[in-house]
């Protein structure tokens, strides 16, 4: 039998633990974006610094390591794998823009091309994230519903 509570575990993890601290670094980069922040000093070390632990944070989560054995665990594992890979690859991209714009701020060389590309990125990597996400929360929902934990069960260890 699947291990469906160590399943459910690190889902619940993702998302309440790196999904929404991912947000509060989004924000900020967003706040520091905007036209009335213009000539404030922006802490793209900090941002950096924020995006980098979310992206290690998402790394330590470990599906590898769960028994499933069940289709329909087989099938929310796979789509929590795809949703964590593409969730670290968005980190690594926001990490790459950080640090362009940390450069073009220091007055060192940033063409806007490269600023173009990198940005690109970012909107792809925004793009497929939230698919996956949306995709993971629709087998996860059916699952739990499948396989609702026992009266008295909490998913918290």
């Amino acid at each position: 039998m699947s291990d469906y509570r160590t399943l459910i575990q690190r889902i619940e993890h993702f998302y309440i633990d790196v999904v929404e601290e991912f947000k509060e670094a989004e924000q900020q980069i967003i706040n520091d974006s905007q036209f009335r922040s213009i000539f404030r000093k922006k802490d793209y070390d900090g941002n950096i610094a924020k995006l980098k632990a979310c992206k290690r944070l998402a790394q330590e989560i470990d599906i590898v390591h769960i028994q499933i054995d069940e289709q329909a665990s087989k099938e929310v594992a796979e789509s929590f794998s795809r949703a964590l890979s593409l969730f670290i690859a968005l980190c690594d991209v926001y990490v790459q823009l950080q640090v362009f714009l940390k450069k073009k701020a220091m007055k060192e060389e940033a063409k806007l091309s490269t600023y173009k590309e990198i940005f690109a990125k970012v909107e792809q990597c925004k793009k497929d994230v939230n698919q996956a996400l949306h995709d993971l929360d629709i087998v996860y929902t059916d699952y739990t519903e499948e396989y609702p934990l026992e009266d008295g069960e909490e998913t918290d260890e």
